[in-house]
Protein backbone atom coordinates (compact mmCIF):
# COMPACT_ATOMS: atom_id res chain seq x y z
CA UNK A 1 0.00 0.00 0.00
CA UNK A 2 3.24 2.53 0.51
CA UNK A 3 3.78 1.75 -3.15
CA UNK A 4 0.81 2.44 -4.57
CA UNK A 5 0.36 5.89 -1.88
CA UNK A 6 4.08 7.36 -3.23
CA UNK A 7 2.97 6.66 -6.70
CA UNK A 8 -0.31 8.76 -6.23
CA UNK A 9 1.41 11.56 -4.53
CA UNK A 10 3.63 11.50 -7.53
CA UNK A 11 1.00 11.86 -9.93
CA UNK A 12 -0.96 14.38 -7.84
CA UNK A 13 2.32 16.48 -7.77
CA UNK A 14 3.24 16.41 -11.12
CA UNK A 15 -0.09 16.73 -12.65
CA UNK A 16 -0.93 19.90 -9.89
CA UNK A 17 2.00 21.93 -12.30
CA UNK A 18 -0.03 21.08 -15.17
CA UNK A 19 2.62 18.40 -16.40
CA UNK A 20 -0.36 16.59 -17.98
CA UNK A 21 -2.17 19.18 -19.87
CA UNK A 22 -2.56 18.73 -23.54
CA UNK A 23 0.49 19.68 -25.10
CA UNK A 24 0.35 21.91 -27.72
CA UNK A 25 3.59 21.00 -29.12
CA UNK A 26 2.60 17.63 -30.17
CA UNK A 27 4.94 15.64 -32.74
CA UNK A 28 7.04 18.99 -33.43
CA UNK A 29 10.43 17.60 -32.50
CA UNK A 30 12.64 15.48 -34.85
CA UNK A 31 14.69 12.30 -34.04
CA UNK A 32 11.61 11.04 -33.08
CA UNK A 33 13.70 7.14 -32.69
CA UNK A 34 14.70 8.13 -29.80
CA UNK A 35 11.33 8.30 -27.51
CA UNK A 36 11.60 4.65 -28.43
CA UNK A 37 12.32 2.78 -25.75
CA UNK A 38 15.48 0.09 -25.70
CA UNK A 39 14.98 -3.40 -24.10
CA UNK A 40 12.82 -6.18 -24.06
CA UNK A 41 12.89 -6.27 -20.28
CA UNK A 42 12.38 -2.11 -19.92
CA UNK A 43 9.44 -2.82 -23.13
CA UNK A 44 8.16 -6.22 -20.94
CA UNK A 45 7.61 -3.43 -17.64
CA UNK A 46 5.70 -1.52 -19.72
CA UNK A 47 8.17 1.65 -20.31
CA UNK A 48 8.35 1.77 -16.07
CA UNK A 49 12.02 1.70 -16.09
CA UNK A 50 13.22 5.05 -14.56
CA UNK A 51 13.98 3.41 -10.76
CA UNK A 52 15.52 -0.08 -12.14
CA UNK A 53 18.98 -0.43 -11.45
CA UNK A 54 21.73 -3.34 -12.16
CA UNK A 55 21.10 -3.38 -16.07
CA UNK A 56 22.93 -2.14 -19.26
CA UNK A 57 19.87 -1.50 -20.84
CA UNK A 58 19.25 1.80 -17.97
CA UNK A 59 21.73 3.63 -20.28
CA UNK A 60 18.49 4.43 -22.45
CA UNK A 61 16.63 5.27 -19.59
CA UNK A 62 18.30 6.01 -17.01
CA UNK A 63 21.95 6.50 -17.06
CA UNK A 64 22.62 5.97 -13.19
CA UNK A 65 21.12 2.80 -13.13
CA UNK A 66 24.31 0.86 -14.79
CA UNK A 67 26.30 1.40 -11.57
CA UNK A 68 25.06 -1.71 -9.95
CA UNK A 69 26.45 -4.02 -12.93
CA UNK A 70 29.38 -3.76 -11.12
CA UNK A 71 31.56 -5.86 -13.53
CA UNK A 72 32.70 -6.12 -17.24
CA UNK A 73 29.44 -6.70 -18.88
CA UNK A 74 27.62 -6.55 -22.55
CA UNK A 75 23.87 -6.96 -23.62
CA UNK A 76 22.54 -7.02 -27.29
CA UNK A 77 19.08 -5.97 -27.89
CA UNK A 78 16.52 -6.52 -31.40
CA UNK A 79 13.60 -5.48 -32.16
CA UNK A 80 11.18 -6.62 -35.32
CA UNK A 81 8.65 -3.79 -36.31
CA UNK A 82 6.13 -3.90 -39.31
CA UNK A 83 7.41 -2.73 -42.62
CA UNK A 84 10.85 -3.76 -42.49
CA UNK A 85 11.69 -1.30 -39.78
CA UNK A 86 14.40 -3.37 -37.63
CA UNK A 87 16.37 -1.69 -34.52
CA UNK A 88 18.89 -2.90 -32.23
CA UNK A 89 21.00 -1.99 -29.37
CA UNK A 90 24.27 -2.64 -28.01
CA UNK A 91 26.19 -1.77 -24.70
CA UNK A 92 29.36 -2.79 -23.14
CA UNK A 93 30.64 -1.56 -19.34
CA UNK A 94 33.09 -2.39 -17.13
CA UNK A 95 34.14 -0.47 -13.64
CA UNK A 96 37.06 1.57 -13.27
CA UNK A 97 37.61 3.24 -10.00
CA UNK A 98 34.55 4.19 -8.49
CA UNK A 99 33.03 4.90 -11.34
CA UNK A 100 30.70 2.44 -13.72
CA UNK A 101 31.30 2.84 -17.36
CA UNK A 102 29.33 2.08 -20.87
CA UNK A 103 30.25 2.35 -24.77
CA UNK A 104 26.72 1.96 -26.40
CA UNK A 105 24.95 2.28 -30.00
CA UNK A 106 21.41 2.59 -30.61
CA UNK A 107 20.16 2.27 -34.17
CA UNK A 108 16.78 2.00 -36.58
CA UNK A 109 16.66 0.68 -40.05
CA UNK A 110 13.56 1.52 -42.27
CA UNK A 111 14.12 -1.12 -45.44
CA UNK A 112 14.28 0.38 -48.93
CA UNK A 113 11.86 3.03 -49.70
CA UNK A 114 10.08 3.73 -52.97
CA UNK A 115 11.16 7.02 -54.56
CA UNK A 116 8.35 8.55 -56.75
CA UNK A 117 8.68 11.54 -59.37
CA UNK A 118 6.43 14.61 -59.61
CA UNK A 119 4.02 12.40 -61.11
CA UNK A 120 3.79 9.65 -58.96
CA UNK A 121 5.49 7.03 -60.97
CA UNK A 122 8.65 4.79 -59.44
CA UNK A 123 11.63 5.36 -59.92
CA UNK A 124 13.59 3.13 -57.58
CA UNK A 125 14.33 2.63 -54.05
CA UNK A 126 16.29 4.53 -51.36
CA UNK A 127 17.28 3.58 -47.54
CA UNK A 128 16.73 5.23 -44.18
CA UNK A 129 18.36 5.05 -41.00
CA UNK A 130 18.84 6.17 -37.43
CA UNK A 131 21.86 5.98 -34.99
CA UNK A 132 22.67 7.16 -31.81
CA UNK A 133 26.30 6.56 -30.04
CA UNK A 134 26.90 7.29 -26.13
CA UNK A 135 30.07 6.69 -23.24
CA UNK A 136 27.96 6.70 -20.10
CA UNK A 137 29.34 7.23 -16.40
CA UNK A 138 27.65 6.45 -12.95
CA UNK A 139 28.87 6.84 -9.58
CA UNK A 140 27.90 6.43 -6.25
CA UNK A 141 27.24 9.41 -4.05
CA UNK A 142 26.85 10.20 -0.38
CA UNK A 143 27.24 6.39 0.84
CA UNK A 144 25.41 4.33 -0.57
CA UNK A 145 21.97 6.37 -0.84
CA UNK A 146 22.42 8.46 -3.98
CA UNK A 147 23.98 7.19 -7.52
CA UNK A 148 24.05 9.71 -10.28
CA UNK A 149 25.05 9.26 -14.00
CA UNK A 150 25.23 11.02 -17.49
CA UNK A 151 25.46 9.40 -21.14
CA UNK A 152 27.11 12.02 -23.80
CA UNK A 153 25.58 10.97 -26.93
CA UNK A 154 26.05 11.72 -30.92
CA UNK A 155 23.19 10.87 -32.93
CA UNK A 156 23.09 10.89 -36.80
CA UNK A 157 19.82 10.37 -39.24
CA UNK A 158 20.40 9.10 -42.74
CA UNK A 159 16.97 9.51 -45.30
CA UNK A 160 18.37 9.00 -48.67
CA UNK A 161 21.04 11.95 -49.48
CA UNK A 162 20.37 13.94 -46.75
CA UNK A 163 20.97 13.93 -43.09
CA UNK A 164 21.29 15.20 -39.75
CA UNK A 165 23.11 15.26 -36.66
CA UNK A 166 22.90 16.31 -32.78
CA UNK A 167 24.76 16.15 -29.70
CA UNK A 168 23.45 15.84 -26.24
CA UNK A 169 23.44 14.23 -22.88
CA UNK A 170 21.18 12.41 -20.68
CA UNK A 171 20.98 12.82 -16.77
CA UNK A 172 19.96 10.44 -13.98
CA UNK A 173 19.53 9.93 -10.41
CA UNK A 174 18.64 7.06 -7.87
CA UNK A 175 18.26 6.97 -4.63
CA UNK A 176 16.59 4.69 -1.94
CA UNK A 177 13.17 5.48 -1.09
CA UNK A 178 11.48 6.23 2.70
CA UNK A 179 10.80 2.00 3.61
CA UNK A 180 12.67 -0.64 2.83
CA UNK A 181 13.21 -1.85 -0.58
CA UNK A 182 12.14 1.22 -2.35
CA UNK A 183 13.92 3.17 -4.54
CA UNK A 184 13.09 6.66 -6.13
CA UNK A 185 14.43 7.46 -10.02
CA UNK A 186 14.76 10.29 -12.18
CA UNK A 187 15.96 11.29 -15.42
CA UNK A 188 16.14 13.99 -18.39
CA UNK A 189 17.25 12.37 -21.60
CA UNK A 190 18.12 14.37 -25.14
CA UNK A 191 19.54 17.37 -23.60
CA UNK A 192 21.23 19.16 -26.35
CA UNK A 193 21.57 20.85 -29.54
CA UNK A 194 21.21 19.85 -33.46
CA UNK A 195 24.40 20.50 -35.14
CA UNK A 196 22.69 20.19 -39.06
CA UNK A 197 19.39 19.40 -40.15
CA UNK A 198 17.83 17.66 -42.94
CA UNK A 199 17.20 21.27 -45.03
CA UNK A 200 19.75 24.37 -44.84
CA UNK A 201 18.15 26.78 -42.57
CA UNK A 202 16.01 24.45 -40.67
CA UNK A 203 17.01 22.57 -37.80
CA UNK A 204 14.51 20.40 -35.81
CA UNK A 205 14.67 20.49 -32.02
CA UNK A 206 15.63 17.09 -29.92
CA UNK A 207 12.45 15.26 -28.30
CA UNK A 208 13.57 16.07 -24.71
CA UNK A 209 12.03 13.43 -21.98
CA UNK A 210 11.67 13.76 -18.48
CA UNK A 211 11.11 10.82 -16.68
CA UNK A 212 10.21 10.14 -12.75
CA UNK A 213 9.70 6.92 -11.21
CA UNK A 214 9.44 4.85 -8.08
CA UNK A 215 10.27 0.64 -7.46
CA UNK A 216 9.60 -1.40 -4.62
CA UNK A 217 10.58 -5.43 -3.78
CA UNK A 218 8.29 -6.28 -1.40
CA UNK A 219 9.60 -7.81 1.83
CA UNK A 220 7.19 -11.06 2.27
CA UNK A 221 6.10 -12.07 -0.94
CA UNK A 222 5.70 -15.93 -1.18
CA UNK A 223 8.31 -15.30 -4.48
CA UNK A 224 10.30 -12.06 -4.87
CA UNK A 225 8.38 -9.10 -6.78
CA UNK A 226 9.54 -5.99 -7.89
CA UNK A 227 6.84 -2.89 -8.91
CA UNK A 228 7.74 -0.33 -10.67
CA UNK A 229 5.84 3.03 -11.92
CA UNK A 230 6.69 5.88 -14.06
CA UNK A 231 5.79 8.92 -15.16
CA UNK A 232 7.14 10.47 -18.53
CA UNK A 233 6.78 13.97 -19.48
CA UNK A 234 7.52 14.82 -23.40
CA UNK A 235 8.48 18.49 -24.51
CA UNK A 236 6.56 17.22 -27.93
CA UNK A 237 3.44 15.54 -26.43
CA UNK A 238 1.07 15.09 -23.09
CA UNK A 239 2.98 12.90 -20.18
CA UNK A 240 1.75 9.48 -19.52
CA UNK A 241 2.00 6.94 -16.86
CA UNK A 242 3.64 3.63 -17.34
CA UNK A 243 3.31 0.27 -15.05
CA UNK A 244 5.40 -3.47 -14.58
CA UNK A 245 5.58 -6.37 -12.46
CA UNK A 246 8.55 -9.02 -12.31
CA UNK A 247 7.70 -11.85 -11.01
CA UNK A 248 11.13 -14.53 -10.43
CA UNK A 249 10.20 -17.80 -10.22
CA UNK A 250 11.88 -20.66 -9.48
CA UNK A 251 14.53 -22.32 -12.04
CA UNK A 252 15.54 -18.64 -13.00
CA UNK A 253 12.38 -17.88 -15.22
CA UNK A 254 10.92 -14.20 -14.75
CA UNK A 255 7.37 -13.40 -15.49
CA UNK A 256 6.39 -9.62 -16.72
CA UNK A 257 3.37 -7.43 -17.22
CA UNK A 258 3.08 -4.30 -18.06
CA UNK A 259 1.14 -1.47 -19.18
CA UNK A 260 1.42 1.74 -20.91
CA UNK A 261 -1.13 4.95 -20.90
CA UNK A 262 1.26 6.56 -23.88
CA UNK A 263 -1.39 7.55 -26.33
CA UNK A 264 -0.40 6.18 -29.98
CA UNK A 265 -3.14 5.00 -33.07
CA UNK A 266 -3.61 7.56 -36.39
CA UNK A 267 -5.45 9.58 -34.25
CA UNK A 268 -3.66 10.02 -30.60
CA UNK A 269 -6.54 8.37 -29.26
CA UNK A 270 -5.14 4.93 -27.79
CA UNK A 271 -3.29 3.96 -25.00
CA UNK A 272 -0.48 1.47 -26.15
CA UNK A 273 -1.93 -0.73 -23.44
CA UNK A 274 -0.91 -4.01 -21.95
CA UNK A 275 2.60 -5.62 -22.52
CA UNK A 276 4.01 -8.93 -21.90
CA UNK A 277 7.73 -10.83 -21.12
CA UNK A 278 9.24 -13.07 -19.78
CA UNK A 279 13.15 -13.80 -18.67
CA UNK A 280 15.48 -16.01 -18.66
CA UNK A 281 18.87 -16.46 -16.17
CA UNK A 282 21.50 -19.04 -16.96
CA UNK A 283 24.70 -19.11 -15.59
CA UNK A 284 25.69 -15.49 -15.87
CA UNK A 285 23.59 -15.18 -19.13
CA UNK A 286 20.26 -13.29 -19.33
CA UNK A 287 17.82 -13.77 -22.60
CA UNK A 288 14.56 -11.67 -22.27
CA UNK A 289 11.62 -11.71 -24.55
CA UNK A 290 8.35 -8.95 -24.60
CA UNK A 291 5.89 -8.84 -27.10
CA UNK A 292 3.27 -5.54 -27.50
CA UNK A 293 0.57 -4.63 -29.76
CA UNK A 294 0.92 -0.99 -31.01
CA UNK A 295 -1.79 0.53 -32.17
CA UNK A 296 -2.17 0.99 -36.28
CA UNK A 297 1.07 -0.97 -36.21
CA UNK A 298 0.82 -4.14 -35.40
CA UNK A 299 2.95 -7.14 -33.49
CA UNK A 300 6.19 -5.91 -32.10
CA UNK A 301 8.73 -8.28 -30.80
CA UNK A 302 11.75 -7.74 -28.81
CA UNK A 303 14.76 -10.08 -27.29
CA UNK A 304 17.77 -9.26 -25.16
CA UNK A 305 21.02 -10.83 -24.34
CA UNK A 306 23.49 -10.03 -21.29
CA UNK A 307 26.08 -11.72 -19.59
CA UNK A 308 29.21 -10.88 -17.64
CA UNK A 309 32.09 -10.66 -20.58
Amino acid sequence: MRFIRCILLAAVALTATGAYAQNDNAGTTGFSFLKVGVGARAAALGGAYTAISGDLESTAWNPAGIYDVGERAAAVSLTSYLVDTEAGFLCVALPSGSRMWAVSVNYFTYGDLQRTSEDGLATGTFGAFDVATGLTAAQRVWGDRLTLGATAKWIYSGIDDFSADAMAVDLGVLARGPIPGMTVGASMSNLGTVRSGFTKGYEDSLPVLLRAGVSHRPAHFPVPVLLSGDITIPNDNDAYFTFGAEIRLAGGLTLRPGYSLQQSGLDGDEALGLSTGAGLDLKGMRFDYAYASFPALGDVHRVSLSGRI
